[in-house]
């Protein structure tokens, strides 16, 4: 939402100090929006504070005995196009709703934290910032495509990640785009111990800090005493790409002045800035949207990813010992998903990797993590040559290290499909469920995906144990020839 040519409405009724510190936030919205029409709303006892401002177009006055029913029938009338909220109370959210604009920002008056302060001195980092910051900061949130800059660099920021493999890996770019815009800071990433080593050699992370939810952290005290552990860290920012209840609560238990997330986040109420999220885009882009409230447009897009040299080495002498050597082509199969619908047919695999290995010169390997062993034992009795299988017996480092080695690299819609775009091969990703539109294709170029276009996909956001029409021709109308001719077609 752009709004250079648009209608502004700015509301703070009261009181005298409180209207005084609104000055500065028209001269903001005026460098922002040169060409915007800024009106302001205040009860007439303070109007003249308002009167002879230069970045004010309109005053508009709320008289005394005036009822808010005929104040919002006069602002509705003007057909304003955005409001910004400055007083944050019963009154103005009724005169916001009767504006009928198509954008809403409402500033953090942190009305919890200073009751909480005054009752029963409960500190919060909330309580440090100036109202006129506050102020400036709901300013720089009326347009999430031009929003301000923070007034100071943060010095320690948390980005939190706490999802998937392949959501870890479309991380990266936004942890690169980070450590431009903010060189100097500190920047911590909360992560799982299953896919820590993503972030671990990546240049823009100064800190990882673990989140076993899935294990020994899985309860309700283990999350109270890491939030408790973040708030001593001091943080003055918090980016949350990761969209569960779980990551926006750490952030706002530990008390970080600043939390950044999704409008689709489970817990964007605990959020202080909100971006819309976006369906139709990359996972990749709709991450780096989150820096749109700094006012920081297209950022560099590169996922970053390289191999442990020490995973590297000993992969290559595992590959050696399977007889493929430094020469040899090799491609990498995929076969898993945490899904079960994700996952193309047994035979499907079998049958493209029998036509590599007779046809095409090359060594397949097979890989993926111990759950998808399942999988692996389906597909093996069908094949008539011998791949190398390393269908969990690789460490995350050494599956990176491998699929990095790989020529091409065919894949369901899963994690491993966003390492081998990150390490820059050439992928082939057989989509069933899901589809692009969702945002977890290959991203750049290079890559290719097969899908059949069927009404019924997609089926769901992620995937499903069985497919909920019983026939799963998602996957069955996916033929061996069709994924062979496009493995093929990229080895080179």
């Amino acid at each position: 939402m752009i709004l250079d040519k648009s209608k502004i409405l700015v509301i703070r009724f009261s009181s005298l100090g409180d209207v005084v510190l609104t000055l500065p936030v028209y001269k903001r919205l005026r460098a922002l929006y040169p060409d915007a029409y800024i009106a302001a709303v205040v009860k007439d006892a303070y109007a003249d504070v308002l009167r002879g401002e230069t970045s004010i177009n309109e005053v508009i006055v709320l008289a005394k005995g005036e009822s808010l029913f005929a104040l919002g029938r006069r602002i509705r009338h003007q057909r304003f196009d955005a409001v910004l909220d400055l007083h944050a109370n019963i009154r103005s959210r009724v005169v916001s709703w009767f504006s009928g604009a198509a954008r809403v920002v409402r500033y953090r008056k942190a009305a919890l934290a200073r009751r909480l302060f005054v009752g029963w001195r409960f500190g919060s980092a909330e309580l440090q910032a100036h109202t006129l910051d506050r102020y400036l900061e709901a300013a720089g949130r009326l347009d999430p495509e031009r929003g301000a800059p923070l007034t100071a660099a943060p010095s320690k920021i948390l980005v939190i990640q706490t999802a998937f493999l392949g959501d870890a890996v479309l991380t990266t770019p936004l942890l690169g785009a980070l450590r431009t815009q903010f060189p100097h800071s500190r920047i911590t990433v909360l992560c799982t111990p299953e896919i820590k080593d993503v972030f671990e050699r990546h240049p823009a992370v100064s800190e990882i800090l673990l989140f076993d939810k899935r294990g020994k952290e899985r309860s309700l005290f283990s999350r109270w005493a890491l939030a408790r552990r973040l708030k001593t860290m001091r943080f003055d920012l918090a980016i949350v790409p990761h969209r569960s209840f779980t990551s926006a609560l750490l952030a706002w238990l530990a008390q970080i002045p600043r939390r950044i997330g999704f409008s689709a986040s489970q817990g964007r109420w605990l959020l202080t800035d909100v971006v819309p999220f976006q369906w139709g885009v990359h996972d990749v882009e709709r991450n780096l949207a989150l820096l749109n409230v700094f006012g920081v447009q297209n950022p560099g897009a590169e996922l970053w990813l390289k191999p442990n040299p020490d995973a590297a080495e000993r992969v290559t002498r595992r590959l050696q010992a399977s007889g493929v050597g430094p020469a040899d082509k090799l491609v990498g199969i995929n076969p898993g998903s945490v899904w079960a619908t994700k996952r193309w047919l047994p035979e499907g695999f079998a049958a493209v990797a029998d036509r590599l290995l007779r046809e095409s010169g090359v060594k397949v390997i097979f890989v993926g993590g111990s759950k998808d062993l399942d999988t692996m034992q389906k597909i093996l009795p069908l094949m008539k040559e011998k791949p190398v299988h390393w269908v969990g017996e690789t460490t995350l480092q050494e599956l990176i290290a491998v699929i990095a080695r790989c020529q091409v690299f065919l894949t369901n819609d899963s994690g491993p499909l966003h390492i081998a775009v990150a390490s820059q091969v050439p992928t082939v990703a057989i989509f069933g469920p899901t589809t692009k539109e969702l945002g977890f294709f290959p991203y750049g170029s290079g890559h290719q995906v097969i899908e059949k276009d069927l009404a019924c996909r997609p089926c769901g956001l992620h995937g499903a144990d069985k497919c909920p029409l019983g026939h799963f021709h998602c996957m069955t109308f996916i033929t061996p020839e069709e994924v062979f001719a496009a493995v093929k077609g990229k080895i080179v």
